[in-house]
């Protein structure tokens, strides 16, 4: 008897364990508005998620784990997960961090940091206009279900959720770009010519994830390791 109660005990903390997370919104402190593509990194797990364009967010996370929330337009926030039975619902307040970008310099930023600041600063208010969130169910009760249901029948929020995606994917596709460029392909695997280049890229595309958190002599190592398979494949230009 004693034994069955301990495995019983032993796989209800298991099962907690594994099915915790954390989850939530992520808004802009002053505004209180949704932030899209905020990056959440599990410091311990190594895993990464992204807010979606209605800054909602989940991440697998157990108790002690510290989640990192960062962004190029605001302050980073680390937050400690809490113990919890099950998912932890937590909304994450960002400082945006201001640029006076018409009369000074920013220094100590990337050509892609500039360039992201500069047009999320530009897109603001399409960014930032207030959407209705997602219901939320709460035993019997129905929070904000009536607010969303106007919202679906009206389609307010369709135009600027689609603004926010594009805007979001386009962002991903220049910060790729910063790290997975001509120049580089052409200084580590020899092909000089804009055909050959653009083949080679096509054929290889990389991902996001990878393109955020790989180091350059990694991303070095990747672009020489696809240029033995680009060889082998034979799309190597012969005279």
């Amino acid at each position: 008897m004693y034994k069955c109660v301990a495995i019983i005990i032993s796989l209800f903390v298991h099962y907690t364990a594994v099915a915790q997370a954390m989850e939530g919104m992520v808004l802009d402190m002053e505004r209180k508005n949704a932030i899209n593509g905020v990056t959440i990194v599990n410091k311990q797990s190594g895993n990464v998620v992204f807010s979606d364009s209605d800054g909602h967010y989940t991440i697998p996370a157990v108790v002690g784990d510290t989640l990192f929330f960062r962004h190029t337009a605001y302050q980073p926030v680390t937050e400690v997960m809490a113990y919890t039975m099950g998912t932890k619902y937590k909304t994450i307040l960002m400082q945006p961090i201001e640029y006076l970008l018409k009369e000074a310099t920013i220094t100590g930023m990337t050509k892609y940091q500039q360039d992201s600041t500069a047009r999320h600063v530009l897109y603001d208010r399409e960014l930032n206009k207030i959407l209705v969130p997602k219901p939320k169910f709460v035993g019997l009760g129905c929070a904000g279900c009536f607010g969303w249901l106007a919202d679906k029948i009206t389609r307010n929020s369709k135009k600027p959720k689609r603004f926010r995606k594009q805007f979001a994917a386009d962002d991903q596709n220049r910060f790729i770009d910063s790290r997975y460029y001509p120049e580089l392909v052409t200084s580590l695997t020899g092909i000089n010519d804009v055909d050959s280049i653009a083949i080679f890229i096509n054929k290889y595309p990389m991902e996001y994830e990878f393109a955020r958190l790989a180091s350059d002599l990694e991303i070095k190592a990747w672009i020489r390791s696809n240029y033995k398979l680009y060889i082998q494949a034979n799309f190597v230009k012969k005279d």
